[in-house]
């Protein structure tokens, strides 16, 4: 299978506390990425002599769009019960 070389534009990216990463696309939207570390750890390759290193983590990755704007689902509420008029 062929491949097709690919032209991309790096974007910018900030960090936010010691987790999580914001990129701003060009249209205003901006993708956050959040990384949690559950272990990290390294040994020493007995046949070789060097460090192995063996990372474990989880990512979330959550777009808010440029207008900050979602639709959700919501149950619908019967109206208040009226006494006398007044709304209790």
């Amino acid at each position: 299978m062929s491949q097709k070389e690919v032209e991309f534009t790096y974007l910018a990216a900030k960090v936010v506390g010691n987790d999580t990463v914001v990129f701003r696309l060009e249209d205003g939207a901006q993708v956050i990425v959040r990384v949690d570390i559950n272990r990290a750890g390294f040994r020493i390759n007995p046949s070789t002599g060097s460090r192995d290193y063996n990372f474990e983590f989880n990512n979330t990755v959550k777009v808010v769009p440029h207008d900050k704007k979602f639709k959700a689902l919501v149950p619908e509420q019967p109206p208040p019960k009226k006494d006398g008029g007044y709304i209790k």
